[in-house]
């Protein structure tokens, strides 16, 4: 499998008025077109890594590592003008929360159309059916509606479905979900993630999801890397977590509350 985002070495660390804090120590791992999960604690390193490479940590984080590369393009030696291009047009990013995420004062569809515009290159009529179309693509059964809509007008479920649309908009290739369903009740949640599934499947893309869920990854994902003080501990495939031999992952398996 051809791995379209490779990280050897990925190191993090912030400043601080007692010297460098390390997040990140040593990363290594691949991204093809499969659903790879970063998983641990809150507190790990995993959000760090998903915006490390993406180049979107405060100017106090300091990013370093042997190899950051997507499909070539290194990510550490870009210049500002081509990492924005790379961002949104090649790699995509789901944030946690859709209403801190979402810009609060532009309606919803003004904001893919705006995606795809800058991503696209195309006119606004146009614009406007794709995002129309778009957001019938992530299961919402009035896109007009929704896309005149604010971000405060909508659900949680249904605002992270009009996220997921504004990041697909732009075509990438690789799909960066950080904690996707954590602000998403049980229902829902199955939705969001049957959406992503089908449209990684029908668009090739690759997408490495960052949650502590281990029931989600079990069932959801192909590769698990769990993530511990900053480093993988373990490398897994997916349906093996409940059989994982590290204690760090079999600890986090025994700490999931049960009825």
């Amino acid at each position: 499998m051809t791995a379209g985002l490779e990280i050897a070495g990925l190191r993090v660390a912030y400043d601080s008025i007692r010297g460098p804090v390390v997040a990140v120590d040593g990363v290594d791992f691949t991204v093809g077109h499969e659903r790879v999960a970063l998983v641990g604690e809150s507190g790990s390193g995993k959000s760090t890594v998903g915006r490390a490479i993406l180049r979107l940590l405060p100017p106090s984080a300091h990013i370093a590592a042997d190899r950051m590369t997507f499909d070539g393009i290194d990510l550490l030696g870009c210049d500002e003008r081509r990492m924005r291009r790379v961002r949104g047009g090649r790699i995509g990013m789901i944030l946690q929360d859709p209403r801190h995420a979402l810009n609060p004062v532009m309606t919803v569809g003004r904001q893919i159309v705006e995606s795809y515009r800058a991503h696209g290159g195309i006119g606004g009529t146009e614009a406007r059916r794709r995002a129309l179309d778009m957001l019938a693509a992530v299961h919402i059964r009035d896109p007009e509606r929704v896309f005149a809509a604010y971000p405060h007008q909508l659900s949680g479920g249904m605002g992270q479905r009009a996220m997921i649309a504004m990041v697909l908009a732009a075509g990438p290739d690789l799909l960066i979900a950080d904690e996707p369903t954590s602000a998403l009740d049980v229902t829902v949640r199955h939705s969001v993630l049957a959406i992503l599934d089908e449209l990684v499947i029908a668009h090739g893309m690759g997408l490495l999801i960052i949650t502590h869920d281990l029931n989600l990854v079990a069932t959801f994902c192909d590769r698990a890397l769990v993530m511990r003080a900053g480093r993988i501990v373990e490398a897994l495939p997916a349906s093996g977590l409940a059989e994982a031999h590290h204690p760090y992952t079999r600890a986090l398996f025994a700490a999931a509350p049960t009825l």
